[in-house]
């Protein structure tokens, strides 16, 4: 369990820590966020401004709705359901189906019938300042004479009048000038005629523009504005979305487009019901001539015959014989009935009721039957509480007994007389049956020309019915599909979206800042925080010295309490506990104009304030500056008492001026071999000889980057200071210091951060984070550097 709860731990400080580098990340980037604010204002508001300009010039979209309720059987929505023409939808054509008429609406075919009859093809413009912009009513009508499939290209016309009844237009490379009312060619397009159908009272703007375009592309782009779909499967609704960028305009054009839809329609059905009406026309003129003829071969053949009225005759011996038939079936039917009865009433043993109405016209033989009946129930009841031998039941037994034998007899009395009466009948159908049988065969022939008569006359009799049911429908068709929604516009434009379009802008206003500062982190080649500094090398960081506007070189003195001065006191702390007891200290650098010179000078005053004795070696004797920033005139110094054996300490030490404590060994003459002077033994005999004069010794190298200087002088050293500006050291260049400790080439090197722009490029926890500034090593042109945002 310990072990576990060792590893949970581990884990958590491994979370933890993570989440710390990722807020550190966070935070670096918002406080270039705000050290850059401006930048961030500054293109927001362009980009604010930008959109403005363009929702200013952008002709807006709106969108026109408009809903159709479509007759589809399929979703029992059909105008022509529970009608009287329901019955006729077979004859008139198939039924219309939602998605088929979807299909419809979408066609180029009806889109061109609107294009044609609002002239579409012809687009007005109210001239502006900065564009065009669509209008729909205007002082003129134009008519393009010449068929609009004679428009080749589009052209474009400026129109304004000079005179009365002389119009002038122009374009990108023509002039002409034209009569109100009087036609004209316009190459590529055709003879056109415009005229005047506005008064001037009206206020109306004075310019105007319009363009002929070639009416298929008018078609591809009126097409694609207008969707056409069925947002509810369950209902048969379609539903029309038209875009226009004139409100009115658009809910005209769509309203003719339904009205175009609605005559197609209309027409196609017509189309069909005058194919109906003809077709029923040839064939009632045909079946007339056929029953006409019929009818002249029924007379020809009574006249040849000279028969009377025989269809009569025969009809009587049919009725006669039908009604012969239907009598003897019913006697058979009491025949059987009687049969039935008088087996039932013969099994006496066990008396049941006897079914009533067998017999509806014997009168006494149904009383003798509710007679039978009551008995029999008598009968029953006093079983239910007596046996057989009762007396009661034996006296209802031969009651029941005597009633039963009165039916039997009654039952044979009547059979009697049916079997009499059926014999009659059947004698009586016999002889109908003969005189059917003896009807001549002229008759028959007769027979079969009425019959023939009769088909022919319910023919006519249909197709003339049909031919009135076609007619009326032709009247009263309607469309299968109606308005339910007139086309009307949006109030507000659907394109472009303001606050859509503002609030991009504004997005795209922070983007570009934070894309550019991203970019320029990627690609920036030098030192512009603590976190790339850390990342890059492991030498430990003695302190930070921030960005300074004060003038002058020394920045520090006893009454001194600015935020840089105690940062140069908090760096000599620092060096307090790095030296360990040592004083001598070399100051280098990468390159030229990192702040050696300037960041020795003022720690020296710092170290001078604790009342010790601070020698400042001026050592870059390549490029000397420590006695042009202090004002000094150059005179005898290090070089001069190397080369001269017989010049003494006192010679090149001189006061600094910078601090009554703080002395200065100047460079010299500025020698044709540093480093030997350097290496030479009166070199280390002059160290050994200040060591013991001075409580610190600080001696400004040579960059290390450049020459190898700084390398023999850390020999003499007990630490060294490598000085690392902000946003001018460049990264590769941290390899320097990194292969010195590696190598051993110089021990017991530190980082000094300078030139650390506040509010934190390095993060406030380190240092104090306020300005500063210093002059730049060996920098002739020190001019001030514009827009920050721009440099590293």
């Amino acid at each position: 369990m310990k072990v576990m709860n060792a590893k949970n731990e581990w884990d958590s400080e491994i979370v933890l820590e993570k989440k710390v580098i990722n807020n550190k990340e966070l935070l670096k980037g918002l406080n270039k966020a705000i050290l850059n604010w401006y930048w961030f204002l500054l293109s927001s508001i362009v980009c604010i401004a930008l959109a403005f300009f363009y929702l200013r010039y952008t002709v807006p979209q709106y969108k026109v709705h408009a809903k159709l309720l479509v007759s589809d059987d399929k979703k029992g929505g059909g105008m022509m359901s529970s009608t009287a023409l329901v019955e006729l939808s077979g004859l008139m054509g198939a039924t219309s189906s939602v998605d088929n008429e979807v299909e419809i609406l979408k066609t180029a075919d009806l889109m061109r019938e609107m294009v044609l009859t609002e002239k579409a093809f012809i687009t007005f413009y109210i001239k502006g300042a900065v564009h065009d912009i669509p209008t729909y009513k205007t002082p003129y009508n134009i008519e393009l004479i010449s068929s609009p499939d004679s428009v080749i290209e589009t052209r474009r016309f400026s129109i304004s009048e000079k005179a009365a009844g002389l119009l002038e237009l122009t374009d990108t490379d023509t002039l002409f000038k034209v009569k109100a009312g009087e036609p004209f060619y316009i190459h590529n397009v055709g003879n056109v005629q415009i005229s005047k159908i506005l008064d001037n009272e009206e206020q109306l703007p004075a310019s105007y523009s319009f363009s002929i375009t070639p009416i298929a592309d008018v078609i591809d782009s009126y097409t694609g504005a207008l969707n056409v779909e069925i947002t509810n499967k369950n209902v048969s609704t379609i539903d029309l979305t038209f875009v226009s960028s004139i409100q009115k305009q658009g809910e005209q054009y769509l309203r003719t487009f339904i009205d175009k839809y609605v005559e197609r329609n209309l027409h196609d059905k017509n189309v069909i019901a005058d194919s109906t009406l003809s077709f029923i026309n040839s064939r009632l003129k045909r079946i007339t001539n056929e029953l006409a003829g019929v009818e002249d071969k029924i007379s020809g053949y009574k006249q040849s015959t000279k028969l009377s009225d025989i269809s009569e005759q025969s009809r009587i011996l049919l009725e006669t014989s039908a009604s012969n038939t239907k009598s003897l079936a019913e006697v058979e039917v009491q025949l059987a009935a009687i049969e039935s009865m008088a087996a039932y009433l013969k099994d006496d043993k066990n008396p049941r009721v006897v079914p009533s109405s067998i017999i509806p016209q014997d009168v006494a033989f149904n009383s003798l039957i509710s007679r039978y009946n009551e008995l029999v129930l008598q009968r029953e009841r006093l079983l239910l509480a007596n046996t057989e031998n009762n007396p009661l039941v034996e006296n209802i037994n031969l009651q029941i007994s005597g009633v039963r034998t009165d039916m039997v007899t009654n039952l044979e009395s009547t059979k009697r007389n049916l079997q009499l009466l059926k014999a009659n009948q059947l004698n009586t159908s016999n002889n109908i049956t003969n005189q059917i049988q003896q009807v001549p065969s002229i008759e028959r022939g007769y027979i079969d020309l009425a019959r023939l008569q009769q088909i022919k006359q319910a023919q006519y009799i249909f197709l003339q019915e049909k031919w009135e049911e076609t007619a009326i429908s032709r009247t009263a068709n309607v469309s299968n599909s109606k308005v339910i929604d007139t086309p009307k516009s949006e109030k507000y434009p659907f394109s472009p979206k303001r606050k859509l379009i503002y609030f991009m802008a504004l997005f795209i206003g922070v983007l570009i800042p934070a894309a550019v500062l991203y970019v320029k982190e990627m690609f920036s080649f030098r030192i512009s925080d603590i976190e790339e500094l850390k990342n890059i090398s492991n030498v430990p960081i003695l302190g930070f010295i921030s960005h300074s506007n004060e003038d002058g070189h020394v920045v520090i003195n006893k009454s001194s309490r600015s935020p840089i001065a105690e940062q140069f006191r908090a760096l000599r702390t620092n060096l307090e506990f790095s030296l360990n007891g040592g004083k001598k200290i070399l100051f280098t650098s990468s390159m030229s104009g990192e702040g050696k010179s300037y960041v020795a000078l003022n720690l020296a005053v710092s170290l001078a304030l604790l009342q010790k004795k601070v020698l400042l070696m001026e050592l870059d004797l390549r490029k000397p500056s420590i006695t042009s920033k202090l004002g000094l005139p150059a005179g005898k110094g290090f070089s001069h008492y190397i080369v001269r054996p017989d010049m003494i300490l006192e010679e090149i030490i001189m006061p600094s001026q910078a601090h009554e404590d703080v002395d200065l060994i100047q460079a010299g003459a500025i020698p044709p071999n540093p480093a030997e002077l350097l290496l030479s033994e009166r070199t280390n005999e002059l160290m050994k000889i200040l060591e013991d004069k001075y409580d610190f010794i600080l001696i400004d190298a040579p960059p290390v980057g450049m020459v190898t200087d700084a390398q023999i002088l850390s020999r003499y050293s007990d630490t060294c200071l490598y000085i690392i500006r902000q946003n001018y050291t460049f990264k590769e260049q941290l390899s320097i210091p990194k292969d010195l400790v590696q190598s051993g080439k110089i021990g017991n090197i530190q980082f000094i951060v300078n030139d650390v722009k506040a509010p934190g490029g390095f993060y406030s926890n380190y240092g104090y984070g306020y300005g500063y500034g210093y002059g730049n090593y060996g920098d002739i042109n020190n001019k001030k550097k514009f827009l920050p945002f721009f440099k590293r």
